[in-house]
């Protein structure tokens, strides 16, 4: 149970530091069949991808996924999932109707209410040894919160089986009273839960008190070898309960914290527990994976049934179609296309708005091996396989890339912290986030409390994305212009990365495996090299010193000296292609708001790294006489230059009072403002900001007015008086910009 206080540590470290992925796929492919929820226990297995491990060596569950981004919560008490606190509970009814092969969750929870209290409660303490009665409240209150949630999840469909798992013995004296004695309360906590589980349809307790011990061994006060203590019963009788050995301590090996939380392996061998006590036996029933229509012609519509592995039996008795208004659809045929998949022809003649095909189990449909469809039962007793999704369900596994792809880093980063987010609102960074298309963090501006983090007006991804398209490419050498090579990246990136895993732990330590994402984002800020950058890691190593020692994070203090840094490539006022444009000057020239990420990205890194892109690359440059301003002819072509002097690559930026100049299609970011067939309304006062090579921001001002048809006479007197006043209009103006 990841405790409160280290979470809140934990997230200063995030904010300190700045301080999927979905895609349609064959759901054949991968297919997400268990939810993780609860506090910190899930949190591990689902950081570890301890299920995942255990598919891929299982014959047959290869292609079965877990889900837990959103449900399995470091440092959560059961009370946090209602509404009246952070409403966890609909992140878990979310993700079981998105992914309806979800038919298994896998809860932990309980805990930290147990050792750290409740909104009604306080934690348990010895004292209560003396008043049994008080301890009762405490329980049964947390078992409470526990129930409510458990119905919720079964509400959503008859087919979900919930597997509540029961923690393990600690590794730490708590003090106030013997080991016995704090060991023995926790075990009439696990009771009440395995209670619970037997009073519900669909709940079964997994009993693991003792499981630790039995495979890693016990110390302080009794120091067993492995295999000494009994093991922990199992359904039905669960006898011994509890195994191992309440009066002593698990065995430091089995711990990454030497308190309650378990190594790597230890989760391990918990998800192996779970999987031999219930699992296994639920992912081996067969199950409906999808209902699609496939065509609707005429008064006939086709849906395809896919289920998991072949089966027999399957008739049209096993069907129902019903329209919006809940008129039941005559079934006309059933066709089988292979073992695994039929197809349905439905008469929709006077059908009323969306029509619904479901399956609705009987028990007649069984596997070659005969176990019947979602198991035995069809009530909604001990599950079933109803099936009521139409359409193409989504997902894509999250993926490991490899550490220079620091954008699909932060993405991981993102997705796996994206329950905490409510958190992070909560203690006054609303609005923060990990993920690429929004994050920037690297301004050098930030305050703790309260939170303010102030940018650079470049998106980290991006920046990022130019070491990442070096690293990849080994085209690239601009050297002999001053600029960046593959190898020079390659060389610097490997050398940032590899001391960025021993700064943080490990390969093996919590933040590269848990956190993964986070030391490819703080090696690519070191990469980037510019002050504003390299402070970030600084400053997260530097805060993660205050945290508890027994938490196992072991950062060091993270020495830009010891990195090499490239702002003279990577950084903002660096020049990766040595075109003597800065990327922040290409940055803010060619990616514009209200394209796509992906375009923000290819223009971005189109332009940063070819020396034949740069700011005004692009630009049309006046061909008429009178580029000043003055009155024009409804028609004419105007086109408005900038005079000089003019500092060499020096950005532009066109305006007029009160308007979006882009949005009427004018190139606004060239020294020469070209508008074609020019009318009434384009009359008015235009300006443009830009560097006229005094270090300061100089203001161009001119004055366009457009008539039906020009003056007889003295059209040339007016357009130059009109001139005059726009020359004079601006060297005022930009003198007053200079000393403003």
């Amino acid at each position: 149970m990841f405790t409160k206080q280290n979470y809140k540590i934990l997230i200063t470290l995030f904010l300190i530091m700045i301080f999927s992925f979905s895609s349609i796929g064959e759901p054949i492919d991968e297919v997400p069949r268990v939810l993780l929820v609860g506090d910190s226990w899930t949190g591990f297995m689902w950081a570890f991808r301890t299920f995942k491990e255990i598919f891929l060596e299982t014959p047959g569950l290869e292609k079965i996924r877990e889900i837990g981004s959103r449900t399995a919560i470091m440092g959560a008490r059961a009370f946090e999932f209602y509404p009246e606190s952070y409403n966890y509970i609909q992140n878990i009814k979310e993700e079981l109707e998105k992914y309806p092969t979800i038919d298994i969750v896998v809860m932990t929870l309980g805990g930290n209410d147990f050792l750290r209290g409740t909104p009604q409660t306080p934690r348990w303490n010895c004292s209560m040894l003396s008043n049994p009665d008080q301890e009762a409240y405490v329980i049964n209150t947390i078992v409470n919160y526990i129930s409510g949630i458990i119905d919720e999840i079964l509400s959503v469909r008859p087919d979900i089986r919930v597997a509540l798992c029961g923690y393990t013995f600690g590794g730490r004296d708590r003090g106030g009273c013997s080991i016995c004695d704090q060991q023995g309360a926790f075990v009439r906590f696990e009771q009440a839960k395995k209670a619970l589980a037997d009073s519900k349809p669909r709940v079964y307790y997994v009993h693991n008190l003792g499981l630790m011990q039995y495979h890693f061994g016990t110390s302080t006060p009794t120091n067993l070898p492995p295999h000494s203590v009994p093991y922990p019963g199992g359904y039905p009788s669960y006898t011994p309960f509890p195994g191992g050995d309440p009066c002593s301590l698990v065995h430091p090996s089995a711990l990454f914290d030497g308190d309650i939380h378990l190594s790597q392996a230890g989760y391990k061998i918990l998800a192996q527990r779970c999987m031999s006590e219930f699992i296994n036996q639920w992912l081996d029933y067969p199950k409906v994976y999808r209902i699609n229509q496939i065509s609707a012609v005429g008064s006939t519509a086709v849906y395809e049934v896919v289920f998991s592995e072949t089966v027999s039996g399957v008739d049209i008795s096993d069907f129902v179609a019903k329209d919006s208004q809940n008129n039941t659809l005559p079934i006309t045929s059933i066709n089988a296309i292979d073992g695994k998949t039929y197809r349905l022809n439905i008469n929709i003649q006077g059908a009323v708005g969306n029509i619904i095909v479901g399956l609705v189990d009987n028990d007649s449909i069984t596997d070659i091996s005969g176990k019947q469809l979602g198991g035995p039962g069809t009530g909604n007793n001990e599950g079933n396989g109803d099936f009521w999704f139409n359409g193409i369900w989504e997902y894509q596994d999250f993926i490991r890339y490899p550490d220079y792809e620091i954008e699909a880093g932060m993405w991981y980063l993102h997705e796996n912290l994206s329950a905490y987010y409510v958190l992070l609102g909560e203690q006054g960074a609303e609005g923060l986030s990990f993920n690429p298309t929004e994050c920037d963090l690297n301004g050098g501006q930030l305050s703790i409390e309260p939170i303010v983090i102030s940018g650079n007006g470049m998106l980290d991804a991006l920046e990022f994305a130019l070491i990442t398209e070096c690293y990849k490419n080994p085209n690239i050498d601009f050297t002999s212009r001053g600029g960046v090579s593959h190898q020079i990246a390659v060389n610097a990136f490997n050398h940032n990365m590899q001391r960025m895993i021993y700064d943080c732990g490990g390969e093996n330590g919590i933040v590269y495996t848990i956190f993964y994402g986070l030391p490819q984002m703080l090696a690519g800020y070191m990469t980037l090299g510019n002050q504003e950058s390299t402070m970030i890691p600084t400053a997260i190593s530097v805060a993660a010193q205050a945290i508890d020692p027994s938490f196992n994070i072991r950062v060091n203090i993270i020495i830009p000296l010891y990195y090499q840094s490239l702002p003279q490539y990577f950084g903002p006022n660096g020049d990766a292609d040595g075109d003597g444009w800065s990327n922040k000057q290409e940055y803010l020239y060619f990616v514009k708001n209200g394209t796509s990420y992906e375009e923000k990205k290819s223009a971005y890194i189109s332009s940063a790294l070819n020396p034949d892109v740069y700011p005004g690359y692009d630009c049309e440059e006046c061909t008429t006489t009178n580029t000043r301003g003055g009155i024009f002819e409804v028609g004419t072509d105007i086109c408005l230059r900038v005079p000089d002097p003019v500092a060499q690559n020096s950005m532009f930026k066109w305006s007029k009072m009160g308007e979006d100049l882009e949005a009427r299609g004018l190139t606004t970011h060239c020294r020469s403002l070209w508008i074609h067939n020019a009318q009434i309304e384009d009359s008015g006062i235009y300006r443009c900001e830009y560097d006229d090579g005094q270090k300061t921001s100089a203001i161009y001002t001119v004055r366009v007015t457009v008539v039906e048809e020009l003056p007889i006479g003295n059209t040339a007197l007016y357009i130059t008086l009109i001139g005059t006043i726009s020359i004079l209009a601006g060297i005022y103006l930009r003198k007053v910009g200079k000393y403003s």
